[in-house]
């Protein structure tokens, strides 16, 4: 996921510089890309009414990032999960391994002109709702 978990957070929490060695920069690019109206929506309401506090962030992401999941997403999935992701995001070979390993996983994923990235529930709220919802009644 990244070769210096703290620069990767730094940039996240303070808008540090950061690179692709450090982290996948297409993550903020596509943050920053308002090439859909839901999204801008979205952006508009969560800097209106949800107060971020950076230094948490922080804290959950570290502990995501400085710990191995593999071993847990192997052996204690028991349930069918459904995964998103998009052709944008960095992390969809691993999300091809996680349906790999977990019994009944459903893995979506979104292409680029359907804004295939780590924020498709706000850039395309009705696929995404759409698709959680016919996994759900399954």
């Amino acid at each position: 996921m990244t070769t210096s978990p703290e620069r990767m957070i730094a940039s996240f929490a303070n808008g540090s510089p950061v690179n692709n060695l450090i982290a996948d920069t297409r993550l903020f690019e596509r943050y920053a890309a308002m090439d859909s109206p839901y999204y801008q929506n979205s952006e508009k309401f969560v800097a209106e009414f949800i107060k971020k506090d950076p230094a948490y962030s922080a804290l959950i992401l570290f502990d995501h990032v400085m710990n191995d999941w593999r071993d847990v997403i192997r052996r204690k999935i028991k349930l069918p999960v459904a995964m998103f992701t998009g052709e944008y995001s960095a992390s969809v070979p691993s999300h091809r391994w996680m349906a790999s390993v977990i019994p009944n996983a459903s893995l979506y994923i979104y292409p680029k002109e359907e804004h295939g990235d780590h924020f498709l529930m706000f850039k395309n709220p009705i696929k995404f709702a759409g698709d959680l919802c016919a996994f759900l009644e399954q």
